[in-house]
This record gives structure tokens, sequence and C-alpha cells, in this order.
């Protein structure tokens, strides 16, 4: 009974400490702003030299397909096959890069969307803030004259019999 006590405390400590390690992890490996941007600035580049290859390799294989029906004596299937298929690769290629940058632009809005979104809602706090002070001064300065209200009525009883105490004297 100890014994398999003992192996699920182990258990349970060994799978907490691992959650610890991968969480540690996880935070030193997260990229900075500063990080990020970089990163985003050179895949940008990148993705843009690729493009540029990847549209001059569609144009020299169009221009290759032309050479190979138009421009020769007798056509080689062959070769038009070859560059038709080099073409088609092209074309691909092209579009899996849109598809790269697209992915880049969206996640790099995504960062600058968080940035205006937490500096929005920061200025939005600081309001809330600043109205609900002068929310509790305003209280604050009822709640004083409700004090001297109520002192005035405490009073009122008192201030009553003296001068019905004073008629009746004088009325005597």
């Amino acid at each position: 009974m100890y014994l398999k006590v003992h192996v699920g405390f182990c258990l349970l400590q060994g799978s907490g400490c691992t959650a610890l390690v991968v969480a540690v992890l996880a935070r030193k490996l997260e990229l900075t702003r500063a990080e990020k941007h970089v990163h985003n600035f050179m895949t940008d580049n990148q993705l843009s030299k690729r493009l540029k290859n990847s549209a001059a390799n569609v144009l020299r294989e169009t221009w290759l397909i032309y050479k190979h029906t138009k421009l020769v004596p007798s056509v080689s299937p062959s070769k038009v096959r070859s560059h038709q298929r080099k073409f088609l690769q092209a074309i691909h290629s092209l579009r899996q890069i849109k598809i790269d940058q697209r992915k880049l632009t969206d996640n790099a809005n995504t960062l600058v969307d968080m940035a205006k979104t937490q500096t929005n809602i920061y200025d939005v706090v600081v309001e809330m803030s600043i109205r609900q002070t002068k929310v509790e001064n305003r209280v604050d300065v009822i709640e004083d004259h409700l004090r001297r209200i109520q002192l005035q009525l405490d009073c009122l009883p008192s201030l009553i019999a003296e001068r019905l105490n004073r008629r009746q004297q004088n009325a005597t």
C-alpha cells in the first residue's frame, strides 16, 4: 500500500517537474517583439527574392516552350514536355511563395493589431480610472452634504422645542 502511494506521489511530482521545465523552455524560446520584427523582415526579404526567381523561371520556361514549338524547324515533343513540366513547377512554386507572403503579412498584421489593441485598452482603462476617481469624489461630497443635513435634522427637534418654549413664555 505504502509503495503504491509513494510511486503515485513520484509520478505526480515527475509530471509537475516536466510541465515546469516545458513552460520555462517555451518562455525562453519565445522571441521578443524586436526579434519578431527582424525575423519578419528577413523572411519577407527571402520571400521577395524567391518570388523574383520563381517569376523569372516562369518567363524562362514560357520562352523555352515558345522557342521549341515555334522557332525550330522540327518540334521535339520530349523537350516541349520537359519545359511544360518545368513551367508548371515554376507556376506552382510562384503560387506557394505568394501564399507564404500572405501568411507572413497576416502574422505581421496581427502583431501590429495586438499592439494597437493593447494601447487602446490601456487608454480605456486610464479613462475609466479617471472617471471612477471623479465619481468617488462626487460621492464623497454628497456624503458630506448628507451628514450636514442629518446633523441639522438631529438638532431640529430641540430647536423646535426651544422656539415653542419661547413663544409660550412670551405669550404668558
